[in-house]
């Protein structure tokens, strides 16, 4: 999973993280678009948002969507968001910032008719502009991202911006055509390669007509289906070498946070018991490539869990004493850097996207088997485990043609691989099926939450926009309605 980084690329990436907004306004001169400029904001575009937002799928979506407990410090888990603008506001400020980046990358590259520049910032903002609904519902859309031009930006609703997101990549798609080159570099994401460009598009706008499938008036069902009938004006990723997977190098500063800021807090994170009820029932190996058995083998000999959404006396007891007696986050990503990469979307998600297609009538090609079967041993062949012979027919896996049994196995193969992703497809279909934890009675009302709270400096600086937007929701809540929900 491994490719060679563009050397300069590190030193673009050091001055992007070390600078500040203003100081890139004062010397960038928007009114002379040049070459250099176009190659060298493409990297900014991709990587901006990436360790941001993989630090909070760590503290956030990792344990709302109940994958692990952080015994130590769980109040996210137990719903507690007051506590979490740290997470929140990295990302919505480095997707804003990436943003402003591809809209003057796109500028130029208009100017200097370099197609595929224009398609890769239509697509990273689509990209960044979902992520930013997902956590928030409505946000800044059409007057964001230019910077010091417009410090107080209106609001635009959940429809606006997903109606948007899949018209920019239906665009993108046309502009990467046979004409589209990236020559000037920047390209640290596919190395130039303009057809997993056009997949990437093509994949990513199936996860959104898929997210928006409960709105008629999308018409999601004839979109997909007139994507896979016609690959080739839509091809789709179709292997894991194809995926939008960012490849970390394991050299700072392009190594995931993960491995170079978490470490000191990696101790106290358990599985918890739903992880580990779906997956050591059927033998699953890849629990013992995420966990670690408890240290008191005797008394515990198999991999155990801890309850979701409790106090953090209570997940600290489990089993008498959860250092000794409960499954701990496997150390694999720390130790090697380059093992833990980032995901945009997967191999493995595409395929189960098509499986749901099929079971729902939208496509007819192929089987609802064929493509759920593929997207399990996609992702087993992306953390290269071996998949164990039968492993596919056992009953806690075999394909029973249900919607709860796909999700499940979605759900695993979400973890390390975007679980705010993971979120979303919770919230559109109520699956898997979680359970809020205890405390969830006296914060969300029983309710597992749909949204973040918007930034602190947002709620100031942008106060009336602030509070037009959340009269909205019904408030600024964690578990306000999305658009899409049913």
């Amino acid at each position: 999973m491994r490719h060679t980084r563009y050397y300069t690329f590190f030193l673009l990436v050091a001055l992007t993280l070390g600078c500040t907004s203003d100081f890139e306004e004062i010397n960038r001169n928007n009114n002379a678009p040049t070459a250099t400029n176009v190659g060298s904001l493409l990297p900014s575009v991709i990587f901006e948002p990436i360790n941001p937002h993989m630090l909070l799928q760590a503290w956030l979506t990792d344990q709302v969507m109940q994958y692990v407990v952080r015994r130590n410090d769980n109040q996210l888990d137990a719903y507690d968001f007051a506590t979490g603008q740290a997470y929140f506001g990295p990302v919505w400020r480095a997707n804003y910032a990436a943003i402003r980046n591809a809209n003057d990358m796109m500028e130029a590259a208009q100017a200097l008719e370099l197609p595929a520049y224009v398609a890769a910032g239509l697509i990273f903002n689509a990209y960044h502009m979902a992520t930013i609904t997902e956590l928030w519902v409505d946000a800044p859309f059409t007057d964001a991202g230019k910077g010091t031009g417009n410090v107080a930006p209106g609001y635009a609703s959940q429809q606006t911006i997903y109606t948007a997101v899949l018209a920019d990549l239906e665009r993108a798609n046309a502009l990467l055509d046979n004409n589209a080159r990236f020559t000037l570099g920047g390209d640290v994401l596919y190395r130039g390669d303009v057809v997993k460009w056009k997949k990437l598009a093509n994949s990513l706008r199936l996860r959104y007509l898929l997210r928006l499938s409960n709105r008629p008036e999308v018409g999601a069902a004839g979109k997909i289906r007139e994507i896979v009938e016609n690959p080739g004006t839509y091809p789709i990723i179709a292997s894991n070498a194809e995926a939008g997977i960012y490849n970390f190098s394991g050299v700072l500063p392009d190594a995931s946070v993960v491995a170079t800021v978490l470490p000191t807090s990696l101790t106290g994170i358990s599985p918890t018991r739903r992880m580990v009820g779906l997956l050591q029932p059927a033998n699953d190996p890849r629990i013992n490539f995420f966990f670690v058995k408890p240290t008191n083998a005797a008394a515990y000999p198999n991999h155990e869990g801890v309850l979701s959404g409790t106090t953090r006396e209570a997940a600290q007891s489990t089993n008498g004493n959860a250092d000794q007696n409960t499954s701990s986050l496997t150390k694999r990503f720390v130790e090697d850097r380059n093992l833990l990469d980032y995901t945009i979307i997967s191999y493995s998600e595409v395929q189960f996207i098509l499986a749901e297609a099929h079971l729902k009538g939208w496509i007819t090609a192929g089987t609802a088997k064929e493509y759920y079967d593929k997207a399990i041993t996609a992702n087993f062949d992306y953390w290269k485990i071996p998949l164990p012979a039968g492993f596919l027919d056992q009953p806690e896996v075999a394909w029973n043609g249900t919607l709860e049994r796909l999700m499940d196995q979605k759900w695993v193969a979400f973890y390390h691989n975007n679980t705010v992703e993971a979120w979303g497809e919770y919230k559109r279909t109520g699956l898997p099926a979680l359970t809020p934890g205890p405390l969830a009675t006296t914060i969300t009302g029983g309710k597992i939450p749909t949204r973040v709270f918007y930034p602190t400096l947002e709620q100031s600086v942008n106060a009336d926009n602030y509070r037009a937007a959340s009269e909205s929701l019904g408030g600024d809540i964690i578990t306000a309605r999305h658009w899409y929900q049913p």
